[in-house]
């Protein structure tokens, strides 16, 4: 049951090809940068090869650095962000867990290193604590045999503690024990290294520390609490390697040692048995804070927010401490994985080695001069500090591999500083620039994945100096940047040097936007405030053309060099233009047309579709929209996903038939034309949270986003092979769109709106009196509006209008029943269905159509506000529906009293009108 299978897969004629990317339309490929809040792991084995795993939003990195590249694999494996990472002693096997959902045990070691096959999820525990709280902290035992995770923490009660033999692969945790409430959420949890201990553990929550052990014959975990003593914000705790004692940090600077262990059972105990620890001394070291301490090479490490390392020997006597040159907060301190180096080797085997190669007895040399060469601490000994390798990383994210005994500290990967606030893809180089939140531009090869240069922004912080948003132009000279204050940034992006007038400054208020045009001699700033700035190029300097306001606007976009158009939450769409002409007596911007395109839906995105004559406007109803780009006349309405929010940043692949865009977590790929097809787009969920931005990078085709909370830019390869396949398998005609309809193409429901069809060619409006009836598949378009309220699609007129005009596109008078049923799918509310009570509840309350006391309607005030507000109804028409679903009320009433054309719009509903229903009854009859 306990066995592990190796696994190793093969190669199967697909050799440098990712299976992944083959299945899915977006590979993430690559990462600018790693979460700092997550604790590394260095799980490297040999001196010349460094190993390192880091975590950034929902995704493992896998970083390697063999002394002459770098290499970054990510593993997306986690629904939610991950918090928590951990390994065993070998560092094969990787734990890893999320804020809620999920805990991930990862083989490092898959297939051979030739294949460079990603590593894999070989053990998944979904939600291990429910509904109680979150995932606090995770730890592997060092021989990997369990589990422990520790979390729950709901409100008003304690912080849980799990344990799984993992690899028996039972879903249920071997034993759960509760901690005490008082103690706080769980920071860290750690095993115990010492062979004859490895079942015990300690956590470190945030006003205590406890104590554990999980006693393998009874099955049964076992917890101790030290008596409180006083001290609050514990950071870290580790037991102290050789000995019985335990050492904890706290935020005050304090380090708290745990006594030798105190065995409460008899004789003869495992190492499972319960075992007590009492306070035994603190001792003040810091002022600062001291965020980590480890336990190697019998010494105890710690690392503070002074950017301090301090090395410690058992009984915490001060051995040695350095500070790197930039002193930032230390928050992750991890040793590597290779055995403890040698003090007094052995010179004999050295004089008599006969290996040929000439690289062994080099390293032979230094090993001999080791206690030489490493740093003597501060006894009256001086004896050599010799401890192994290990990495420490900063607070601002950057990465350092230190070696004390060769006195080697190495930068490696990507710093992460900041939150990442902006960024933009050269139109024709493969670059990347970002721009964090302590306003530091960086440019990346993207065929290098290297950083190319940086420029520090001098943003002003206290008065929202941050940078917004970014964009290249279309020439590749220019990078415009848009602050929080109003400012904007202009740089070389070749040099990344400022330029000579940068900044600018004609607004206080916040930069959202700025777009290029496509000669790249404009520019245009959208504010806060919803001000657009049009700017223009003089030589080198940019100077303020003009500045207007339209609508709150959502997007914009450039229709030629000098026309551009945007959508508002106004529901309207703006034309402009640019007078470049000084000759002429206009504004250097004037609005040339505002059509309304919304009725109650909320534009989200604006695309300009290859060709330059239809615009695709994408709204919060879940459907997508084409304009003509002159004349902003509707021509198509079509389905768009509905499954994860609205659609935002539509981006059009240069040169093929597809988009892409975003949701609220997903990134989708959609083939070209738009048809309600709902086998047309594919999606890959590119966040936990939510994507904020994507970009097309097609020199290297790829899609670049990033979301709340990020400190990295991910890059996503772009694959169409699976969504063409996708469509292969949908099937023709109705058959994918059948796939919305409950029961699909052969179910109840498409053959009752069939019926209908039919049903409306042999009703008596379209008969001639005693002729022949002939049955088509075919309607006319004046029917279609009728027809689609019958089968379920509640229009209002103003939608009403649009289908007609969409109709005429079809340049026929009739269509037949599968056209007329992608009208249907493609138009409907994509999400609910019909009106509920509830819905008809607030509309009457809203509109004020209910008595006095609020629980009647009044039948005769809602004909009369019917007939004057919103899309005014017909008189008559409102009658006839009246009298059809009110016939108490209206059949035998005098026209004075009752009939719409006698109403005076005032009455007074009491229990006894016969003009009055009860909500719940007007609900009834409508529904």
């Amino acid at each position: 049951m306990t066995e592990l299978v190796e696994y190793n897969p093969t190669d199967n004629g697909h050799s440098g090809e990712n299976v992944h990317h083959r299945c899915h339309p977006l590979h993430l490929t690559w990462l600018s940068g790693f979460n700092p809040r997550v604790p590394l792991l260095n799980v490297s084995t040999s001196r010349d090869r460094k190993e390192l795993i880091l975590a950034s939003g929902n995704t493992l990195l896998f970083y390697c650095y063999d002394g002459d590249r770098e290499k970054i694999l990510p593993v997306v494996g986690h629904k939610n962000v991950v918090n928590m990472m951990g390994c065993d002693g070998s560092g094969r096997f990787v734990v890893s867990s999320d804020s809620s959902y999920c805990i991930n045990v990862w083989d490092r070691h898959v297939g051979s290193e030739a294949n460079h096959h990603a590593p894999i999820a070989i053990r998944t525990i979904f939600e291990p604590f429910k509904s109680n709280g979150d995932i606090g902290a995770v730890s592997l035992s060092l021989d990997g045999r369990y589990l422990l995770a520790g979390g729950g923490a709901a409100l008003g009660q304690g912080s849980e503690l799990k344990l799984w033999s993992w690899t028996v692969g039972n879903d249920f945790p071997d034993d759960t024990i509760a901690l005490p409430a008082r103690l706080g959420r769980i920071k860290t949890l750690h095993f115990c290294p010492d062979r004859g201990r490895r079942n015990q553990f300690v956590v470190t929550l945030e006003s205590g520390v406890v104590f554990g052990a999980w006693d393998s014959k009874e099955q049964k975990l076992s917890i101790q609490v030290p008596k409180r003593h006083g001290f609050q914000d514990y950071n870290d705790t580790v037991f102290v390697a050789g000995t019985d004692r335990a050492v904890s940090v706290t935020g005050a600077g304090m380090a708290v040692l745990w006594s030798n262990d105190r065995k409460q059972t008899t004789d003869g105990g495992d190492c499972g048995s319960v075992l007590r620890k009492e306070f035994l001394k603190y001792l003040h070291l810091k002022y600062a804070s001291i965020n980590v301490v480890r336990s190697c090479d019998e010494k105890i490490v710690t690392g503070d927010d002074d950017g301090e390392i301090r090395f410690y020997d058992s009984s915490m006597k001060i051995l040695y401490w350095f500070k790197q040159e930039d002193l930032e907060p230390i928050r992750t301190l991890s040793f590597e994985l290779v055995e403890t180096r040698q003090r007094k080797p052995l010179v004999e085997p050295i004089e008599g080695d006969e290996q040929p190669t000439t690289e062994e007895p080099t390293e032979r040399k230094q090993e001999v001069n080791i206690e030489e060469i490493a740093p003597k601490d501060v006894s009256f000994e001086a004896r050599p500090v010799i401890v192994r390798g290990f990495v420490s990383a900063t607070k601002s994210g950057k990465i350092y591999d230190i070696d004390i005994v060769y006195n080697k500290i190495q930068e490696l990967f990507l710093p992460s500083p900041s939150i990442i606030t902006a960024f933009a893809v050269h139109s024709k180089r493969s670059e990347l620039c970002t721009c964090d939140g302590n306003g530091r531009f960086v440019a990346y090869d993207l065929q290098t994945k290297a950083m190319r240069l940086t420029l520090d922004v001098p943003i002003q912080r206290t008065r929202r100096g941050r940078i917004t948003t970014l964009a290249y132009s279309p020439c590749g000279t220019y990078l415009a940047g848009g602050a929080e204050n109003g400012y904007l940034w202009m740089a070389e992006p070749n040099l990344m040097i400022l330029t000579g007038n940068s900044p600018l400054q004609f607004s206080s208020e916040k930069i959202r936007l700025v777009l290029f045009s496509e000669d790249s001699q404009y520019l245009l700033c959208v504010e806060e405030s919803n001000t657009i700035t049009l700017l223009h190029r003089e030589k080198d300097d940019w100077q303020v053309m003009g500045r207007c306001t339209t609508h709150k606007l959502v997007d914009l976009a450039f229709l030629c060099a000098f026309d551009f158009v945007s959508i508002g939450e106004d529901r309207h769409m703006a034309q402009y233009t640019i007078n470049s002409d000084e000759m002429v007596q206009l504004e250097a911007l004037s609005i040339m047309k505002r059509v309304r395109i919304e009725q109650s839906a909320l534009p989200t995105a604006l695309l300009l579709l290859p060709g330059g004559n239809q615009l695709l406007v994408a709204n919060d109803q879940h459907k997508f929209k084409l304009f003509h780009s002159r004349t902003f006349e509707i021509q198509h309405t079509f389905l768009a996903p509905f499954h994860d929010g609205t659609a935002r940043c539509l981006r059009l692949l240069p040169g093929e038939d597809f988009f892409l865009f975003i949701t609220t977590n997903n990134i989708y790929l959609h083939q070209l034309p738009i048809d309600g097809n709902p086998f047309k787009y594919l999606s890959v969920r590119g966040h936990p949270k939510r994507l904020k931005s994507l970009q097309v990078a097609w020199t290297v085709r790829s899609a670049f986003s990033f979301g709340d909370g990020d400190h990295a830019v991910s890059m996503w390869k772009i694959n169409t092979s699976p969504l063409l396949d996708n469509l292969k398998h949908a099937g023709t005609g109705l058959d994918p769109f059948c796939t919305l309809l409950p029961g699909g193409k052969r179910g109840c429901y498409v053959r009752e709106i069939l019926s209908l069809f039919f049903y409306n060619q042999i009703s008596p409006k379209n008969s001639d009196g005693d002729a022949e009836l002939t049955l088509r598949d075919a309607m006319d378009i004046r029917d279609v509006p009728n027809y689609l309220r019958s089968i379920g699609f509640h229009m209002t007129e103003y939608e009403e209008r649009n289908l007609c005009k969409e109709m005429e596109h079809f340049g026929t008078y009739f269509l037949t029943f599968e056209e007329v049923t992608k009208l249907f799918l493609n138009h409907r509310t994509a999400t609910g269905g019909p009106p509920t009570s509830e819905d008809i509840r607030t509309a009457v309350t809203y509109i004020g159509a209910t008595g006095a006391s609020g629980s009647q309607v009044d039948l005769v005030r809602l004909v009369t506000l019917l007939a004057s507000m919103g899309e005014p109804m017909d008189p008559q028409t409102t009658e006839f529906y009246f009298r059809v679903l009110f016939p108490a009320a209206f059949g035998s009433k005098p026209a004075s009293q009752g009939s719409v054309g006698g109403s005076t719009g005032v009455s007074d509903c009491d229990g006894e009108c016969s003009n009055c229903l009860s909500i719940e009854e007007f609900a009834d009859r409508l529904c």
